[in-house]
Formats: structure tokens, sequence, C-alpha cells
């Protein structure tokens, strides 16, 4: 009993660092962006920010980083195929639809979100040129800023809100992980909204799915690269193709990360994913792992 207690206040002193760190080294970048825009070199170090917040709080409790777990097995290497194809499953069903009742216009992009020009001379060569990217090169190269997030996000926080007893650790840190980038949101420099209030709202409803998927691939293989890779995929499926080739006076609302339909389409989806997994598990709302039996 009195280990037990030890972890938990081991755990909430850990979290009292980490949040109060993540706040502090965030707000110059957040204000930075928000007033300046998303020029790379403010954009890479921001994401990069809860990774040196996991950092800190290690180093101040002397916990060292065996839990980061950056394992690679077989079960590893399989879990990145549901990790790449989840991202997919969830934005056919929500841009199909934009597209195809007319709320958004579907324009394949002639320039990629991270500069570099696509391929094609129409656009249905660029359409095919923009999904060979997104499932090949595009994941690898989000992965640069996928990184960073996830190690402090599923890496540390995860785990330390299940070891210090926090009710729903998935979706605590999918609020947190949406709530992080709300000065970004409301100041109209990432996803641009007419109504920046209502998409921050909606951005943290796909982050809080995409949480429950990320917990999951994390808890299931002790491995942060499975998260890591889902994180990379939906960047370069999601917002780099889809939503890049997304356009209309509407469409932000509707089809883009703070969009009706792409929030619809993340919670529906992963709670069917998920519901379909666990009949595999003994108690049919955790998971059992190495950190226990998980209520996420």
């Amino acid at each position: 009993m009195h280990e037990a207690m030890d972890k938990v206040r081991r755990a909430r002193r850990g979290l009292a660092i980490y949040f109060g760190v993540l706040l502090l080294a965030s707000a110059p970048f957040q204000v930075d962006i928000a007033l300046h825009g998303l020029a790379p070199s403010r954009f890479l170090p921001f994401v990069w920010v809860p990774c040196l917040a996991s950092v800190v709080a290690r180093f101040v409790l002397r916990e060292g980083f065996g839990d980061v777990s950056f394992r690679f097995d077989r079960r590893v290497a399989w879990s990145m195929v549901p990790a790449l194809i989840y991202p997919v499953v969830i934005a056919l069903p929500a841009y199909g639809l934009a597209w195809g009742t007319g709320i958004a216009a579907f324009e394949p992009a002639a320039v990629h979100p991270l500069g570099f020009p696509i391929p094609g001379g129409t656009p249905g060569e660029r359409f095919v040129a923009g999904c060979i990217i997104a499932l090949t090169i595009g994941p690898a190269a989000m992965a640069v800023l996928a990184i960073g997030e996830e190690i402090g996000w599923r890496g540390y926080l995860l785990p330390r809100l299940i070891d210090a007893g926090v009710p729903y650790p998935a979706l605590v840190t999918g609020v947190v992980w949406g709530l992080w980038h709300a000065p970004l949101i409301l100041s109209g420099h990432y996803n641009p909204s007419p109504s920046p209030l209502l998409a921050l709202l909606l951005f943290v409803v796909s982050m809080c799915g995409q949480s429950y998927f990320a917990a999951r691939l994390r808890l299931d293989t002790g491995s942060v690269w499975p998260p890591v890779v889902m994180h990379a995929a939906w960047n370069a499926i999601v917002v780099s193709f889809f939503g890049a080739s997304t356009t209309g006076e509407h469409a932000p609302l509707w089809a883009s990360e703070g969009g009706v339909l792409v929030a619809a389409s993340t919670v529906l989806i992963t709670f069917l994913l998920l519901r379909f997994r666990r009949g595999q598990e003994s108690a049919p709302s955790s998971r059992s792992s190495a950190l226990g039996t998980v209520r996420l």
C-alpha cells in the first residue's frame, strides 16, 4: 500500500513539473506565432516543447528515460500499419461527404504545405502525386514534428496520468493536446476558420478521438513509435493532403481539423475501432498492460 501511494504521489509531482514547464516554455512560442505566423523557425522548436517538459520532469525527479520506450520489435512494426491507415479511414468519409455534397470543393494543391511543388500539370495528376506523397515521404517528413509532441504526450503525460490515478487519462491527454494549440487556432494562424472558437472546440474533439487510438497503440505495444507514426500520418494525410486539397468559403467549418465532419468522423470511427477490439479483452472498458489494468 505504501509503495502504491508513493507511486501516485511521485506521478503527481511529475505532472506538476511537466505542466509548469509546458506552460512556461510554450508561451513565448505561442505568442510569437500568434503575432507573426507559422514560420518553420517558430513552429519546429514549439512542437518539441512537450518533449522538453518531460525531460525536465525526469531530471528533476531522477526518473530516467526507460519508460518512454523506444523499443522496436515485430509487434511494434505491425502496429504501424493501423497507425498509418487510421487517418485515411477518418478522412475519406469526412472529406468525401464534404466534396460530394458541395459543402467544399475538391482542388488538389499545387504546393505541399511544407513548401515544395507537387508534380502534375492537371488536378488528376496532382491528386495521384499527392496521394503517393501523403502515404510515403509525407509521414516520414512529418515525423520530425510528431516525435517531439509524442515523447511528451504519450511518452510521459499519458503514463503519469495513469500512475497518478487520474480518471480517463486518454481523454485528459486529448484535451491537453488540443488546448495546447488554442493560441494558434484562436489567432487564425493554425487551422484558420471563420469561427475560431468553434474551430478550437471541434479541434479538441478530434484530438480526444485520436488520443484514445494513440493511447491504445502506446499501451498495446509498450512503445512510443506507433503513436509517432499515427501522429505523423495524420499530419501528412488529413492536414497536408485532404485539407490542402479542399477549398470553399465554408470548407473550414466542415472539412478541416476544426471542422464538423472531421470531428464527427474521428469520434465515430475511433469508437467503432476500439469497440471492435474490446472483444479480445477480459474487461469491456479497460486494457491490461505493463501499467496494469488501465481505464482509458
